[in-house]
């Protein structure tokens, strides 16, 4: 829908508004060239979310072929996931020392198995 240059301008300032949580009046007073920098990097954060989420939606996409095809190759994105989200080592050390716990809790029971 073709808009005419007044439309493009209040478009431009009402979305500036309502993006940065100002009123419209606040907005529409302000230097124009600044409104419309302002615009401009909302409108390239958006584009860069957009691009972002469908990337996320192709991930996913594999993600359930991988389960489908091969679900066993699922063990390695969970473990790719894991270790970016920073997960992966404070699980590794919790598992060592509940094996270590189970090792030192087995020697006191064959200790008292014996006696």
């Amino acid at each position: 829908m073709p808009r005419s240059v007044s439309q493009y301008v209040q478009r431009v300032v009402v979305q500036v508004a309502r993006e940065t949580g100002r009123p419209v009046r606040e907005v529409a007073g302000e230097s124009f060239a600044l409104t419309l920098w302002t615009w401009g990097e909302i409108m390239a954060m958006d584009r860069e979310a957009t691009v972002e989420r469908m990337g996320e939606r192709t991930d996913l996409a594999g993600l359930v072929a991988v389960a489908f095809h091969e679900p066993s190759k699922l063990q390695h994105a969970e473990m790719r996931y894991l270790k970016a989200a920073g997960r992966l080592s404070p699980m590794i050390d919790a598992a060592k020392a509940r094996a270590l716990a189970l090792v030192e809790q087995h020697k006191g029971l064959a200790v008292v198995g014996e006696g």
